[in-house]
């Protein structure tokens, strides 16, 4: 469906007015938090799935500067054909990803997140991984580890819901949102910050992987139904964010 001038104009208006929150008009009363309602869980769980055991001590992967790492970081779209380690796997994870404390309805990890509501779920695509089960997978922020949840995805499937990114990664990193963690102490003004987490989580994943001699690309531009029908989510969960890396 092609839009008219009048729709296009009114999809940049409500985009806009989603960044311009007025924090003057919050009412602390009037939100799911003020109100005593039930308290969305800061982390979710699935009940079956082959679980692969990420490393935790892989702090002596890199030896890189920081500042090294930040001035070389390069959004990159072309990989080797190289299987991804585990230890490289748990590195990526254990930096965009990791939870240090789990409390009543929040969560304080390496990413920054509006009153530690933690609105994000990390997923991922493995496709090229020594010695691991090629499927999507979703990181489990209790455990530090993953849970294989779809084996049967194919590299077609992701490959289509990318607009045709998906090239000759090593692996798709998936980030959704379920809203209303944010939304139960914030409402309206959410939204904003929900993007915003997205972006720390993002370029969290980048500077790991400059530092372990890993490039990796952020998409924005997929098709919605497909990815979120990839991992199997919708309406009150949802992709915001995707990524594809490889060794360089």
């Amino acid at each position: 469906m092609k839009l008219n001038q009048k729709q296009i104009d009114e999809f940049i208006k409500s985009n806009r007015e989603c960044l311009l929150a007025n924090w003057n008009l919050l009412d602390n009363s009037q939100t799911p938090r003020g109100q005593n309602l039930e308290k969305p869980s800061a982390f979710k769980s699935y009940a079956t799935g082959e679980i692969l055991e990420l490393k935790k001590d892989v702090n002596s992967l890199s030896s890189r500067v920081l500042d090294d790492i930040i001035m070389s970081r390069r959004s990159l779209r072309k990989y080797q054909d190289v299987l991804l380690s585990l230890d490289e796997l748990s590195y990526l994870m254990k930096c965009s990803a990791h939870i240090r404390k789990i409390g009543d309805s929040y969560a304080l990890g390496v990413i920054p997140t509006g009153g530690a509501r933690n609105s994000l779920e990390t997923y991922i695509y493995l496709r090229k991984a020594e010695n691991i089960t090629k499927g999507l997978y979703h990181y489990m922020k209790d455990t530090g580890n993953l849970r294989l949840i779809r084996e049967e995805v194919t590299d077609a499937l992701v490959d289509s819901s990318l607009k045709g990114q998906l090239r000759d990664c090593a692996a798709v990193v998936i980030w959704t949102a379920i809203p209303y963690r944010m939304e139960y102490k914030y409402s309206f003004t959410s939204h904003k910050m929900i993007a915003i987490e997205a972006g720390h989580a993002c370029q969290n994943l980048y500077l790991a992987c400059e530092a372990i001699d890993y490039g990796m690309v952020a998409l924005c531009a997929y098709d919605q139904e497909k990815i979120d029908e990839v991992v199997r989510v919708g309406n009150e969960e949802f992709v915001v964010y995707c990524a594809t890396l490889g060794k360089k």
